[in-house]
């Protein structure tokens, strides 16, 4: 039973065998603080504060460049992480199919502490143009950060997560997909909600989504 992702349930076996794998690089958690370093399944990670890396570092490149270039720059910094994420589990678990190069993504989201995942059951992941997912993030760390201070939005705010997912699957999928944030707990709904689908078809996608929400 996964523990660490909800998916549709034709993905559950694929899921349940990246969650292992996760899970046992994640049990392989080395904290070496006479050494400066924090390790997992043998590879340096790093531990920053949500707030820093979120908040603080969001407003002062806003303060500097604008809100809208300080979100397309967060946005594209965390999606670049993503797709050399993606890269390197894929090499390391030796996939290539896109379901399970996908698979290693959410799980590792999760033990990472980004948010928890749930693919929806209208999602249609493939290796071109057609790629569609919708999904729910019911506790990113953006939505967190700003909820401890009692900060509410107007629009969605998570393009740290909703740009590190579409890294992730465009390495993945082995074709150019963008994520949009349509709810946002931030701004008062009840949970995060995004689509990811290629530029050319997000909008409409987003439509879809939305008109599903509204039905």
């Amino acid at each position: 039973m996964l523990k660490s992702v909800k998916v549709p349930p034709a993905f559950v076996p694929l899921f349940e065998k990246a969650e292992a794998y996760v899970e046992k690089l994640f049990s392989e958690l080395e904290r070496r603080p006479d050494r400066g370093t924090v390790r997992v399944g043998g590879q340096r990670y790093v531990l920053v504060r949500c707030e820093s890396l979120y908040l603080n570092w969001f407003e002062a490149m806003a303060n500097s460049f604008g809100e809208d270039q300080a979100r397309e720059f967060l946005y594209n910094t965390a999606r670049e992480i993503g797709r050399s994420d993606s890269a390197d589990f894929s090499a390391r678990r030796g996939v290539s199919d896109g379901v399970e190069r996908l698979s290693s993504g959410p799980v590792h989201f999760a033990h990472a502490g980004w948010a928890f995942v749930e693919l929806l059951d209208d999602c249609a992941p493939a290796m071109d143009q057609s790629f569609y997912l919708h999904y729910y993030h019911p506790n990113t760390f953006e939505s967190e950060t700003l909820s401890s201070k009692g900060r509410r939005v107007e629009s969605p705010a998570c393009f740290f997560s909703a740009g590190y997912s579409a890294g992730w699957c465009s390495d993945a999928f082995k074709v150019e997909v963008h994520a949009r944030e349509i709810r946002c707990v931030a701004r008062g709904d009840e949970h995060c909600e995004f689509v990811m689908a290629p530029a050319s078809r997000l909008d409409e996608c987003v439509r879809r989504a939305n008109a599903k929400g509204a039905a």
